[in-house]
């Protein structure tokens, strides 16, 4: 495989670093996003690209429900592969009605399998005319599941980068066709008879691509952004091997730093993410109740995309009954240049989530832009965040202490202006974009070519 090397060099370590042909799979590539995790591939890709590489990016059909907020790229983009159909689509639906059961399953089965043929072969293609020095799975769990037994016969190096529970889905949930070949036994004896026969013409139809035995890449490289997530992985038999963790980074010129030199009157606090049961919106809300009944002068703002309409008026329910309505202000989803303004304003970022997987980047962005980060250290952020010294660590729902927390940033600013300017300083120092890649670049330099 042809590899040539461009003048990059590390100068603390003098490694130098080569010009590779990188070829990325993930679903919802920005603009057509949903989270971070597509955001954070995204920024990779574009850095990597700044920095001479060729990078080609296959990713899922947009989706229109999805907000676009960044600029297109500068390298080509093929949005052509499909991703697994909600439960609430009209053919699962069938599935959960005995007298259309039958019916549903083979409609199921046909719409995949369709699919597994399309997609594979386009990736196939992609990766003959591309020739790829290393192929980059990012959010690939929602893509055709006939990808990882694909991948276990190719010869070039494979790096997966996970930022949630990709790899356990991808381990665990094999699809319709792999469980129709390894697992389903019908009480059909006749059915049981053609198996073997439906199988060879699938394969054959595929030019080998779908495999008739399903499979895992066991050489594949694997890059976890948290700690976290090397654990939750670990702990569900999914094997790993040598697996690195490298935290995240973000781009500390976008996330600029406003300097405060106290709390502001009133306390403004920001509330970032998606409106979801496990993001813990509910508990800003009451926090904000504890803060006001505690005499603190506090104002919230709650910004994110509504996933989850029953939760999104579970929280209105509570402001009401709490009557907290003039105090608390929704944003949609917004860009992150709106994002970095709404930091800049806020005094404190609380950070609610309830998720055990995954590593949002919101602790380092609210961080970095000069907003006191108080978490439940969910979500990777116990990872980065040293409490009293750039942030702080509470126990969930413990809303008296984190009442006490606020009460001693008010009464003394120095405090305040202490835990940002460390906050700041880490993040850039650590936490940098460019630092972050340089990581992640020389990882595929060492570790997998």
């Amino acid at each position: 495989m042809a590899i040539w090397f461009y003048l990059y060099a590390r100068k603390d370590d003098g490694i130098k670093l080569q010009k590779m042909k990188i070829l990325a799979i993930t679903a919802h590539y920005p603009p057509y996003h949903f989270g971070g995790y597509e955001l954070r591939i995204k920024n990779i890709m574009d850095e990597l690209s700044h920095r001479g590489h060729e990078i080609l990016v296959i990713t899922s059909i947009k989706d229109t429900s999805s907000r676009g907020t960044n600029q297109a790229a500068s390298y080509e983009i093929f949005r052509r592969l499909h991703v697994c159909l909600k439960n609430e689509s009209f053919i699962s639906r069938l599935t959960l009605n005995r007298a259309s059961y039958l019916f549903g399953i083979l409609l199921a089965f046909t719409r995949e399998l369709f699919f597994d043929l399309l997609d594979i072969a386009f990736v196939d293609r992609q990766i003959q005319n591309f020739q790829p020095d290393i192929i980059y799975l990012g959010h690939t769990f929602i893509l055709t599941r006939t990808l990882m037994p694909y991948f276990s016969t190719c010869i070039i190096p494979i790096l997966y980068d996970e930022g949630g529970v990709g790899l356990i889905g991808s381990w665990e949930e094999r699809g319709i066709w792999h469980r129709f070949v390894e697992e389903h036994i019908s009480r059909y004896s006749i059915f049981n008879a053609i198996r073997p026969l439906i199988v060879k013409a699938v394969c054959t139809a595929s030019a080998q691509r779908i495999k008739p035995k399903w499979d895992w890449p066991i050489k594949m490289e694997i890059l976890f952004n948290s700690e976290l997530n090397r654990r939750n992985t670990i702990a569900r038999g999914v094997p790993v091997g040598q697996a690195r963790v490298i935290h995240s980074g973000i781009d500390i010129k976008k996330f600029d730093y406003c300097q405060k030199n106290k709390p502001g009157s009133p306390l403004i606090f920001i509330v970032p993410g998606r409106f979801e049961p496990g993001k813990g919106q509910i508990d800003a809300v009451r926090l904000l109740a504890t803060l006001r009944e505690h005499g603190i002068d506090s104002n919230m703002v709650l910004v994110g995309e509504k996933w989850s309409d029953s939760f999104y008026l579970e929280i209105i329910k509570e402001i009401n009954d709490l009557r907290l309505g003039d105090w608390i202000t929704f944003l949609p989803m917004i860009t992150q240049d709106k994002l970095v303004d709404l930091y800049h304003q806020a005094d404190i970022c609380f950070f609610p989530s309830y998720f055990r997987t995954g590593f949002s980047r919101i602790p380092l962005e609210a961080m970095a832009c000069g907003c006191v980060v108080i978490s439940y250290g969910n979500e990777g952020s116990d990872e980065i965040i040293r409490d009293k010294r750039n942030g702080f660590l509470v126990p969930p729902a413990e809303y008296g202490q984190i009442t006490e927390v606020v009460k001693e940033l008010i009464a003394n600013p120095n405090t305040f202006t202490n835990v940002l300017d460390t906050a700041r300083k880490e993040v850039a120092d650590t936490y940098s974009l460019p630092r972050y890649v340089d990581q992640i670049e020389e990882f595929i330099n060492c570790e997998v070519l």
